[in-house]
């Protein structure tokens, strides 16, 4: 009975606190010319099944959808004569959840806004006649969410993250370019994180370790209105104490990412698929499905 209880006090912590890297889309790292607004609209599903911990399955046979609208705007300048874009990001989240774990963790449905994200890039170098591209960015995501510490789910995280990135972007052959990122993304604190969903559960303080992710990829244009990219993730850290105890949860996953994009006349369409190829901890990522709709206007 103890092991019992262990075992979904963990599990139910960690299906709230999931970590990610921060993924570039196909060209991302490409500078933009000044003065280019851009409003992004993202359809995203998100579906994860088997429970794993140390690379072992303990909880088969789940499904756990996550579904997400993004809204995206941002705006290109300069800063000292390099290339610079800003945007903001919210997005409205639905998660549903179906299978072993649901009953003993008492799991239910959740919906809401989630957190906004705040983005500065710069690229110290960019050569549009050679296609060569260096970029830093920083990110900042802001508790705006929907959050409620008796919910297993929440839309938000109740805390505040911060990341830095650099990438690099160069042609290969032809016309295929090959990019290159690093990212170290940090948590700030929940003070006011429930940890358990058995009845009365207990509060406690949520932290976290920083997240390092590698990503990279290969895009290829076709001509001058379709391409298509695929790339590899791999994300590792992000391990959790709760009032200071650490817990069994570190973040060790691979995944890819295979994108198709159409530039139309009235802007440009992005249709991704993706999976995790393993994970250490956590529900496994079976498929993730994404729609992007990017409009352009000066």
């Amino acid at each position: 009975m103890l092991f019992h209880l262990k075992k979904i006090i963990l599990i139910s912590w960690l299906l709230a606190n999931n970590a990610w890297a921060i993924d570039l889309l196909p060209g991302d790292v490409i500078a933009p010319k000044p003065d280019i607004h851009l409003l992004q609209f993202t359809y995203q599903r998100v579906e994860r099944g088997d429970y794993y911990k140390n690379n072992q399955v303990l909880i088969p046979n789940n499904e756990i959808v996550n579904s997400q609208l993004q809204v995206k705007y941002g705006r290109s300048f300069e800063i000292q004569n390099l290339p610079a874009f800003f945007y903001l990001q919210t997005p409205y989240t639905d998660i549903k959840a179906t299978g072993n774990a649901v009953t003993p963790l008492r799991l239910s449905d959740a919906s809401g806004v989630g957190d906004t994200t705040f983005a500065l890039a710069v690229w110290p170098y960019a050569n549009h006649n050679t296609r060569t591209y260096l970029g830093v960015a920083g990110y900042l995501t802001a508790p705006t969410g929907d959050y409620q510490n008796q919910r297993t789910f929440n839309p938000g995280e109740n805390r505040y993250k911060w990341a830095g990135q650099i990438g690099y972007q160069q042609p290969i052959y032809k016309d295929l370019d090959w990019m290159i990122a690093f990212d170290t993304l940090w948590f700030g604190k929940n003070s006011d994180y429930k940890v358990s969903n058995l009845a009365g559960g207990y509060y406690s303080t949520l932290e976290q370790k920083p997240l390092h992710s590698l990503q990279t990829s290969f895009l290829y244009q076709f001509n001058p209105t379709y391409s298509a990219a695929l790339a590899y993730f791999y994300s590792s850290g992000a391990v959790s104490y709760k009032n200071d105890v650490r817990q069994s949860d570190q973040t060790l996953s691979q995944r890819y990412q295979a994108s198709l994009i159409a530039n139309v006349p009235m802007g440009k369409v992005i249709l991704q698929y993706g999976q995790e190829i393993s994970t250490k901890s956590g529900f496994k990522e079976d498929s993730r499905w994404v729609l992007r709709y990017n409009r352009y206007f000066r």
